[in-house]
């Protein structure tokens, strides 16, 4: 028999070579049980020697077991939500999944339709990681009637799984590792209160600064939680008349700006002022001054997204929601070492 053909080998291909139908060939691959192991032997040696490869929808459809997950991210040119996209594949590999990646610029409506896609492409499940998420946005999510894993954010395990990072604690070890150098006055510079994230991490700063007499905590708020907003508040602070001894930014992105910032205007970090960041980026630790922050296990949040929607799609009544909460770790760098503050107060 020829097994030569010069183009993908389909199916047909496969059982006119061995001599049987394309649904004997489709047995052997996904219910061997049902044919003659003579049958079987030489259906396979067909399938090496043609290199065929099923169709990985068709076979879903076949066995019943959808073999994609999506990830919905606000934001891809922000590399934690890439890293958080990075663990989410590599758990997905390992549980025999493909990952489908969907860019939403934190967008309701663009969800949905990417809701809407995944559903009717029987996606097994979506791991979905909002920014601005309000209670109703996601509930009108978990209408689509497909599983769904919170990343980033707590939910009610009424409501399904949830995987985040301590923001509470984080922020509080920020501040606490600024007031422990010495500083007395410190400045949070803050995203939006929409954003849930930062009104934690500021809770958390505001919880270390009512356990220090003597000292100050202050906000204020950006627009945008980016470089660009960072450096534009680093040049506000270095031309005001009221400047603290040390800042938390509540993400890294702004510390970096703002740090570049205050140089730009002649105000040295650390020497004069002392800045603390949040989410260890691969920018904080290559910035021209390296920064101190509080790293959270960002692969870590997706991993556990895909291992917590994989468990929910397979086991099934046996699933139990979860609400997985990963604790913070200070990362101390040049910006705010803690001797350095205590020097420069004392």
């Amino acid at each position: 028999m020829s097994c030569v053909v010069s183009r993908p080998a389909r199916i047909q291909d496969v059982a006119a070579a061995a001599g049987v139908s394309p649904a004997t060939v489709s047995n052997v691959l996904n219910r061997p049980e049902r044919v003659s192991a003579q049958t079987a032997e030489r259906v396979r040696s067909v399938v090496a020697a043609l290199d065929y490869v099923a169709h990985p929808g068709a076979v879903g459809l076949r066995n019943g077991r959808a073999s994609t997950i999506g990830i919905v991210l606000p934001d891809l040119t922000n590399t934690f939500y890439s890293r958080i996209a990075r663990g989410a594949a590599d758990a997905a590999f390992e549980h025999g999944y493909s990952l489908v990646l969907c860019h939403s610029g934190d967008d309701p409506d663009r969800e949905q339709a990417y809701f809407s896609m995944l559903a009717e492409q029987r996606a097994a499940g979506v791991v979905v990681v909002p920014l601005t998420a309000d209670t109703g946005r996601l509930s009108r999510l978990r209408q689509r009637g497909i599983p769904l894993v919170l990343a980033d954010r707590t939910m009610s395990t009424d409501d399904g799984c949830s995987v985040a990072v301590d923001d509470v604690s984080g922020g509080r070890t920020a501040a606490q590792h600024l007031f422990d150098g010495g500083a007395r006055d410190v400045l949070v510079v803050n995203g939006g209160r929409a954003i849930r994230q930062c009104v934690d991490r500021y809770q958390g700063a505001r919880q270390a600064a009512r356990t220090r007499r003597g000292t100050r905590l202050r906000q204020v708020v950006v627009q945008a939680m980016t470089v660009e907003a960072g450096v534009e508040a680093g040049r506000a602070l270095a031309r005001g008349t009221d400047r603290p001894d040390a800042v938390f930014c509540t993400n890294d992105l702004l510390a970096v700006g703002l740090c570049r910032g205050l140089l730009e205007e002649g105000v040295a970090v650390p020497g004069d002022l002392h800045v603390v960041g949040f989410g260890d980026l691969d920018v904080a630790s290559i910035a021209t001054v390296p920064l101190t922050t509080v790293r959270q296990p960002v692969e870590e949040l997706g991993r556990a997204g895909v291992d917590l929607l994989v468990d929910e799609v397979e086991a099934r009544e046996e699933h139990e929601h979860e609400a997985r909460i990963f604790m913070p770790q200070l990362v101390v760098r040049a910006s705010a070492a803690a001797p350095a503050v205590a020097a420069s107060t004392s």
